[in-house]
């Protein structure tokens, strides 16, 4: 009797096991998708983890592989040059064309979804939180594969300019439903800023030690989607910055340039003094895995930049593993060669 109640046991376990796999499996499929930004390509969808910071370039063409579900929202997409190779974006990302009659109709549901949707991704004050993203410029400028030219990194590296604090990637309003497509809201947007506020960001955004370029573009892309104007925009975010350099994200970040680190320890020291709730809102992004090139913080909507870090960030959403793309042991690198 007890045996018998045993292998039932097994056989229901089995079946639910089964059943929850089949639920979960992706769906193989053949065709081409086509990118329309730089969207991250994630290995799992779910984790969101992106080994080595892999986006895709705008307009080109990959070889779709499968789909998570019959209706669904992530394809799996071979990318040749990332590894892994097979990695997964948001449908939201491009457009599909399949290669069966019977998915080919959902690829014409698909496109129809995105231009629907586009719309509500680049509505003005149409989001739900900020992520704010920080640089540590030594990592970035020694070991980011940047396009074009970047007169404060080439400074940094030639030994002419010295940043030793966490700098201002941009303060990006952030709508969960859209992925990372909201932005663009006011495309012919231009930039315009008064000197005492450039001169007051350079340190903090060290491009406009020479430029405006990098700054114009993050107004561009981010700014113009919330209601603050220009000034009062990178002013805000300069505040943020200097408030997050001054925390003990900061201070771990300086004791330890030039060193390697581990990111359990580096979770653990925050955990320490913002509580675990907060450090689930922070995360890490490195380039190779291994040089620590960013962090990342998710606010609030309605954040009194006022407020303490721990209270900015636990206004905000959970955001992606705290170690991000980066292994379990990072370089902090210094400044110069």
């Amino acid at each position: 009797m007890r045996l018998n109640s045993l292998l039932v046991t097994v056989i229901v376990g089995n079946i639910i096991s089964l059943s929850s796999f089949v639920a979960n499996a992706s769906i193989h499929s053949s065709g081409n998708f086509t990118s329309n930004g730089q969207c991250e390509a994630y290995q799992s969808f779910r984790k969101q983890t992106n080994p080595d910071n892999t986006q895709l370039v705008n307009n080109k063409q990959y070889a779709i592989k499968s789909i998570n579900k019959k209706d669904f929202d992530w394809v799996q997409i071979l990318i040749p040059n990332a590894s892994p190779a097979m990695r997964w974006v948001s449908k939201l990302c491009g457009t599909t064309q399949f290669n069966s009659d019977d998915l080919s109709k959902s690829s014409t549901s698909t496109s129809t979804s995105f231009k629907a949707s586009s719309k509500s991704c680049d509505t003005r004050n149409d989001f739900d939180s900020y992520v704010l993203a920080l640089t540590w410029q030594p990592g970035f400028c020694e070991h980011v594969n940047y396009k074009g030219n970047k007169p404060e990194c080439t400074a940094i590296n030639d030994g002419k300019l010295n940043i030793t604090n966490l700098t201002l990637h941009g303060l990006w309003p952030n709508k969960a439903s859209c992925g990372t497509k909201y932005g663009y809201c006011d495309r012919y947007a231009r930039l315009d800023l008064s000197v005492s506020t450039i001169k007051d960001i350079a340190p903090w955004m060290p491009n406009f030690y020479y430029q405006t370029k990098f700054g114009e573009y993050e107004w561009k892309k981010h700014g113009v989607c919330q209601n603050l104007d220009a000034n009062d925009y990178f002013l805000t975010a300069t505040k943020l910055v200097e408030k997050v350099d001054a925390s003990a994200i900061g201070q771990f970040i300086k004791i330890n340039i030039g060193k390697n680190v581990s990111t359990a320890s580096f979770k653990k020291n925050l955990i320490s003094h913002f509580g675990a709730n907060a450090v689930d809102r922070i995360s890490l992004a490195c380039s190779q895995g291994k040089y620590l090139n960013e962090v990342r913080l998710n606010i609030g909507k309605s954040f009194n930049v006022n407020s303490n870090l721990q209270e900015l960030l636990e206004s905000g959403p959970k955001g992606r593993p705290f170690y991000g793309n980066c292994h379990k042991k990072i370089h902090i690198e210094a400044a110069g060669k």
